[in-house]
């Protein structure tokens, strides 16, 4: 699969999210997936655990801008802001008039065969993700 192919799987994967159609998202995602959180301790989450985390950040309503999507062969780097509203849990007002937005970067190379995602593996910032991808900063 050619980069801007694996790109163009994982902006559909985005789209998909942010429209709400997780069938499609889940179409993307192969039986077998590995999803590879920054700590190394913890085991890699299945495909039940990645449509679970993704069900629950669309009911959470997240607001997911996407801002980088590098490609390099079957693995793309992605970067984007989440942001969502949390409560104020010392007020229990069933309609609140106090909240935050609570803003989070995350970056991580998914790694895309025959158009579905395999791999995701997290990194605590863009440079370990673009030094993994085998690029560096210059590159952007």
């Amino acid at each position: 699969m050619s980069s801007s192919k694996t790109v163009d799987a994982i902006l559909d994967g985005y789209r998909a999210f942010v429209a709400g159609d997780l069938g499609t998202d889940a179409e993307l995602l192969d039986p077998d997936i590995e999803w590879f959180s920054v700590a190394p301790e913890q085991p890699p989450a299945d495909l039940g655990e990645v449509q679970t985390i993704l069900t629950a950040r669309h009911a959470d309503a997240y607001r997911i801008e996407l801002e980088r999507c590098i490609g390099n062969g079957e693995d793309v780097l992605v970067a984007f802001r989440a942001a969502g509203v949390e409560k104020d849990l010392d007020d229990d007002r069933p309609v609140q008039s106090r909240r935050t937005f609570t803003i989070g970067r995350y970056w991580a190379i998914v790694t895309v065969r025959e158009g579905r995602v395999v791999r995701v593996r997290d990194y605590p910032g863009l440079r370990p993700g673009l030094e993994a991808l085998g690029l560096d900063e210059s590159a952007l």
